[in-house]
């Protein structure tokens, strides 16, 4: 652990109980529409490269933003770029007075400098190459301030698709991957996103579970699928107030949607090999069977269609949510003038494991 006694901002790759106890607690969303991670305890050790950067008082966590490296794909080359995972403070960090002001101060200081060189150390004082991501609703304010504050460009939306089933059905042809098939599958999954920005293979395969459709033996199409949980804190209006009391007491729509604890699917790296576009709902459907669920989510950039197009029925939980478009920001630190018109310009890959 790095500590930093000038502005009280501690540094460290594994996540301290603080940390992992602010994260745990903290509710995502906008007002009226407030969920919490059911997960977190569990998949922060799972993070890739994992940077935790934190204001701690009376051992409790204050603050942190925790990014992760992560190698992924731009202009057709893989480059070191820097991920926001978490960006999560305590009401205490937003107090007033002068010590809170300067405090403040100084963490804005302090990721300013980051920010413009795209350093997470003291210790190196070189500028790099690379860009930091992240994902912002526009309606959380104080997350799009920060955006604002830091020199954050919005370069893209996307939104959050749903696939459900009250009666999964299973198929022969969904199996597991088998590992010594990954590497094909892996290819198959990079030219899918050849177009593509942010693509990384960092969560795929983990846990065995990602699945894959075979027709006549052959790998036609394939999804990682990895369970979450979280809990539906507040819905918007007096239809979500509704809906949260009336939902876990009727049985076929507790299957789809449970706000005391949803279960379903985070998904990524879904691909199809051209012309098979008609055997997704096969797969999907296929999946919730195998691992016992009734919902799963997609997340595609607004730029693209190919996923909303699939010539499928969705199902209800599609058709109940809410349908939000969130940004994709980015800043850029001394990249080429044609790996920033490209990291702007193409869709971007977007990871379910990244989502929750």
């Amino acid at each position: 652990m790095e500590n930093r006694p000038a502005n009280l901002i501690q540094h460290a790759t594994v996540a301290p109980d603080s940390v992992i106890e602010l994260l745990a607690g903290t509710l995502i969303g906008t007002e009226g529409s407030l969920y919490q991670l059911m997960d977190t305890r569990e998949k922060i050790h799972r993070l890739d490269q994992p940077h935790f950067f934190y204001i701690e008082r009376n051992n409790k966590a204050l603050g942190t933003i925790t990014i992760c490296e992560r190698n992924v794909m731009l202009t057709g080359n893989f480059k070191q770029a820097l991920y926001i995972r978490y960006f999560a403070f305590d009401s205490a960090f937003q107090g007033s007075g002068t010590k809170t002001r300067e405090r403040n101060s100084m963490f804005d200081q302090h990721w300013k400098k980051i920010f413009e060189t795209g350093n997470l150390n003291n210790s190196e004082s070189d500028l790099k190459s690379t860009f930091f991501w992240a994902y912002i609703d526009p309606q959380n304010l104080r997350s799009f301030r920060m955006n604002e504050r830091f020199g954050f460009e919005s370069v893209g939306t996307f939104e959050t698709i749903a696939y459900s089933r009250f009666n999964p059905k299973k198929s022969a042809n969904v199996m597991r991957l088998k590992p010594d098939e990954q590497e094909e599958v892996l290819n198959l999954i990079s030219n899918f996103y050849k177009d593509y920005a942010f693509f990384s293979d960092a969560h795929l395969f983990e846990d065995n579970r990602f699945f894959v459709l075979r027709q006549d033996g052959k790998i036609v199409a394939g999804v990682q699928a990895n369970p979450a949980r979280f809990k539906i804190v507040s819905l918007p209006g007096l239809g979500g107030k509704i809906a949260l009391k009336l939902f876990p007491v009727l049985p076929f729509m507790k299957k789809i949607i449970n706000p005391k604890e949803h279960k379903f699917l985070a998904t990524e790296g879904i691909f199809w090999l051209p012309g098979y576009e008609h055997k997704m709902d096969e797969l999907l459907s296929g999946v919730l069977a195998e691992l016992n669920h009734h919902s799963l989510l997609i997340w595609e950039d607004k730029s693209v269609s190919r996923i909303k197009s699939l010539p499928l029925k969705w199902g209800l939980l599609q058709k109940i949510k809410k349908n939000n478009a969130v940004n994709i920001v980015v800043k850029t630190v001394n990249l080429p003038r044609h790996e920033e018109k490209m990291l702007k310009e193409t869709p971007k890959y977007l990871s379910g494991f990244d989502m929750t």
